[in-house]
C-alpha cells in the first residue's frame, strides 16, 4: 500500500496561537495533518480520539504544564508509546531537559526553533509512524486475504458435501428449556435432506409446527454439556429418519449447535424391505420343505394299500370275492392319487395364469348339490352330521360349474378333515344384494388368531396336535384363486383353537330371469390257538383293511382300529402279540397311543411297530422314545412285515 494513502497526524500543543502558527508553517512540507491543542486537557482529549505520529508539547502552559500533560499521556494505554517532543523557552533549559527525558520525551527543543531542525526531527517520527502503519496494514491485508481464502475453501467444502449441514440457535423459555431453534446457516444439501427451503432466519416451529419434542431435548443436552453426540431419530412430522451428528459451537453457555445429518429414510425402508423379503423367503422355503415332506407322506399312504393289494391278488387268485374287494380298494387309492396330482396341476396352472374358466349360465343350487355328493363319503367316514340350507329360489350365475363345485367340495372336505369324529358341519347359502354368500361352518379344531391370515397361503397347514391331518396344504389356496377368478372373495373366521371355524365365499349373481356313519373297523374270525393276535391301527380304511386281509391269509388273527381310542379299547379286551400303529390318527397321535399301551397289563412285551409315511431320522427317534420296537415307512414291504411276524412267532413260542 503506498505511503501517501496513510493519513498521518501530528499534535501541536501550545497556549499561544502565534507559536502554533509558526509550528504549522515549519511542518507543512511534511504533508501531515496538524492538530492544534491550546491546553493540556484539550491535548489529552485529542489523544483519546486518534493516534499521532508525534506530539510537540510546550512546557509552560497555564493550568496544566507540559510535564503534567506528558505524565497523563504516558499513563494512558493508547498513547503511552506516542513520541513526545518538548518545546520550551525557559531560563534553565538543562533542568527542564532532565525532567522531560525522565518523563519519556524523545527530544527537547529550545526556542527559538530552527525550521529545518524541527522539520527533520519531526519528519523522522512521521516516517517511522508511516512505516509502522504500512507494515500493520500489509499484515492486516495479508491476514484478510488468508482469511478470505480460508472462507472460500470452507464455503466450497460446506456446499460440496452430500450431507446436510446447519447451525442453529437454540431458543429457550423462562425456565431455560429449549422450545424451538432458529436456523443461522445451512448448506445447499440441507433442503435436499429435509425438504425445507429458505430456512435461514426461520425457526423449525415456523416451518414444522408439530416437530417432535425429543429434538429440542437432544440439542439442549448438547449445548448444556458441550458433549458432541451422534444418534438416529425419526422426525414424525417430517416423515423422515435422520442420522445426526451434533456439537456445540463456542464455549460454555453458547446456544449455537452445529448439525451434520443425512436423511436415511429410504435406506431404512430398503433394509426393512430386505428383512421382510428374507423372512418371506425363509418362510417360503420352510413351507416348501414341509410341503415336500407332506407330499411324500400323502403319496405313501395310497401306496401302502396298493402294494398290499398286489400281494393279495397274487396270494388270493382263487378267491373272487377277495380279488373284487382288492380291486375296489385299489381303485379308490388310485383315484385319491389322481386327486392329488390334479390339485398339483391346478396350482401350476393358476401360478402361470393358464387356468381357463368354461363359463356358462348355471344355478349355484345345482353346483352345491354336486359338491355335497362329492364330499359325502369323506363326511360320512368321519361320522359327521351335515346340515345344508339353500334358498328355494334359483341362484343364477355366470361361472364354471366344475370349478365352483371344486371350491365348495374343498371347503367341505377341509371341514370334515379338521373336525373330530362325530362333529357338525353346516353349509348355508343366502343372497345379499347381487351376491351369493356361501358359508361352511364346522365344530372342528378351529384356527388361532395369528394363523387366520395364513390359511389361504400355498402349502399352509392348520396347526394341530401331532402330525398334519393329511392333504398338501393347497386346497384353500385353490379355493381363493378360483373364487378370485370368478370375481368373488373368500374369508375365514374362528373363535379360536378348538372352537370350530367358518369359511365364507361371496360370488356375483346374475340378474333374476343324512347320517351314514360307519365305524372304521373290520371284524374277523376269532384267532385259532397258537396264532398271533395282531392289531392294525390306521385311519386309512383301505390301508388297514388290506393289511388285515394279508394277515388273515398268513393265518393270523387280525383286529382293525381306525382311531387311537378304538385301539386302546381293543388292547384292553384281549392280549396282543403285534400292533401295527399309524402315527397320524384323527383323535390322538400314535406316540400317545404307544405310551398308553405300554402302561396296560400284558402290553410290555407286545411288539409295537410304527407304520407311517413319516420316515426321517427325527421321526424314527421319536418312535423309539415313545416305546415302539420297530419303524416301518409306508408302503411297508411285505418281506419286512413277514420278518416281523416270524420274529413275533418265535418270541411267543419261547415265552410259552
Amino acid at each position: 500500500m503506498p505511503l501517501t494513502t496513510i493519513t498521518t497526524h501530528v499534535l501541536l500543543v501550545d497556549d499561544q496561537p502565534a507559536n502554533l502558527l509558526a509550528l504549522e508553517a515549519a511542518l507543512d512540507p511534511l504533508r501531515v495533518n496538524l492538530v492544534r491543542a491550546v491546553s493540556g486537557p484539550q491535548a489529552l482529549a485529542a489523544l483519546e480520539k486518534q493516534d499521532f505520529a508525534a506530539v510537540l508539547l510546550d512546557v509552560r502552559m497555564p493550568g496544566m504544564d507540559g510535564f503534567e500533560v506528558a505524565r497523563a499521556i504516558r499513563a494512558r494505554p493508547r498513547s503511552r508509546f506516542t513520541p513526545i517532543l518538548f518545546v520550551t523557552a525557559g531560563d534553565d533549559p538543562d533542568e527542564a531537559m532532565l525532567s522531560a527525558y525522565a518523563l519519556g520525551a524523545v527530544d527537547f527543543l529550545a526556542k527559538p526553533l530552527r525550521t529545518e531542525v524541527l522539520k527533520a526531527k519531526v519528519g523522522v517520527f512521521v516516517e517511522l509512524y508511516r512505516s509502522k502503519e504500512e507494515l500493520r496494514m500489509r499484515e492486516r491485508r495479508d491476514f484478510e486475504q488468508r482469511l478470505e481464502a480460508k472462507e472460500e475453501r470452507y464455503r466450497a467444502l460446506f456446499e460440496s458435501i452430500d450431507e446436510g449441514f446447519c447451525v442453529v440457535k437454540l431458543l429457550r423459555d423462562a425456565s431455560g428449556r429449549v422450545h424451538d431453534y432458529r436456523f443461522e446457516e445451512a448448506n445447499e444439501a440441507f433442503a435436499m435432506h429435509t425438504g425445507l427451503r429458505n430456512a435461514i432466519g426461520k425457526t423449525i416451529r415456523e416451518m414444522v409446527p408439530d416437530h417432535d419434542a425429543h429434538w429440542f431435548e437432544l440439542y439442549g443436552r448438547v449445548a448444556d454439556t458441550g458433549e458432541a453426540t451422534r444418534f438416529v431419530r425419526e422426525a414424525k412430522a417430517m416423515k423422515r429418519w435422520f442420522d445426526v451428528y451434533a456439537t456445540r459451537l463456542a464455549g460454555p453457555g453458547s446456544d449455537l449447535v452445529a448439525i451434520l445429518f443425512s436423511d436415511i429414510t429410504q435406506r431404512l425402508v430398503s433394509e426393512q424391505d430386505l428383512r421382510r423379503l428374507n423372512d418371506e423367503l425363509a418362510q417360503a422355503n420352510r413351507r416348501k420343505t414341509e410341503f415336500l415332506a407332506t407330499l411324500a407322506h400323502e403319496l405313501r399312504n395310497p401306496l401302502a394299500p396298493l402294494s398290499n393289494g398286489l400281494h393279495l391278488m397274487r396270494m388270493a387268485s382263487t378267491k373272487p370275492e377277495v380279488l373284487e374287494k382288492t380291486r375296489q380298494m385299489m381303485e379308490r387309492q388310485i383315484q385319491h392319487m389322481v386327486h392329488l396330482v390334479d390339485d398339483l396341476l391346478d396350482v401350476a396352472r393358476i401360478s402361470t395364469g393358464k387356468v381357463e374358466l368354461r363359463r356358462q349360465r348355471t344355478d349355484l343350487k345345482e353346483i352345491v348339490a354336486t359338491a355335497v355328493e362329492t364330499s359325502a363319503s369323506l363326511i360320512d367316514a368321519g361320522g359327521h352330521k351335515l346340515n345344508v340350507e339353500v334358498p328355494s329360489e334359483p341362484l343364477p350365475m355366470d361361472a364354471d360349474p366344475t370349478r365352483i363345485a371344486q371350491v365348495v367340495s374343498n371347503l367341505l372336505n377341509n371341514a370334515a378333515k379338521y373336525t373330530p369324529s362325530g362333529g357338525r358341519i353346516a353349509l348355508k347359502v343366502r343372497v345379499e344384494g347381487q351376491e351369493a354368500v356361501l358359508s361352511v361352518t364346522d365344530t372342528g379344531v378351529g384356527i388361532a388368531a395369528d394363523a387366520i391370515d395364513r390359511v389361504f397361503e400355498m402349502f399352509a397347514q392348520v396347526p394341530t396336535a401331532g402330525k398334519p391331518q393329511g392333504g398338501l396344504g393347497i386346497g384353500l389356496s385353490l379355493v381363493q384363486s378360483l373364487v378370485s377368478l370368478h370375481g368373488g372373495s373368500v374369508s375365514a373366521t374362528s373363535p379360536g383353537p378348538g372352537k370350530g371355524s367358518t369359511f365364507t365365499v361371496r360370488l356375483p349373481l346374475l340378474a333374476a330371469a343324512g347320517d351314514a356313519a360307519s365305524g372304521p373297523s373290520a371284524s374277523h374270525e376269532p384267532a385259532k390257538p397258537g396264532q398271533l393276535q395282531v392289531l392294525v391301527v390306521d385311519d386309512n380304511t383301505d390301508a388297514a383293511e388290506s393289511l388285515g386281509v394279508l394277515l388273515d391269509i398268513e393265518g393270523h388273527a387280525a383286529h382293525i382300529a381306525h382311531t387311537g381310542a378304538e385301539a386302546l379299547q381293543v388292547a384292553q379286551t384281549r392280549p396282543l402279540d403285534v400292533v401295527f400303529l399309524d402315527i397320524g390318527l384323527p383323535d390322538m397321535t400314535g406316540y400317545d397311543v404307544a405310551r398308553r399301551m405300554r402302561m396296560l397289563p400284558g402290553m410290555q412285551k407286545t411288539l409295537l411297530v410304527a407304520l407311517t409315511g413319516w420316515g426321517t431320522q427325527d421321526d424314527r427317534q421319536r418312535t423309539r422314545d415313545a416305546g415302539f420296537d420297530r419303524h416301518l415307512t409306508k408302503p411297508a414291504e411285505l418281506p419286512a412285515v413277514e420278518e416281523l411276524l416270524r420274529a413275533a412267532e418265535k418270541a411267543k413260542r419261547a415265552a410259552a
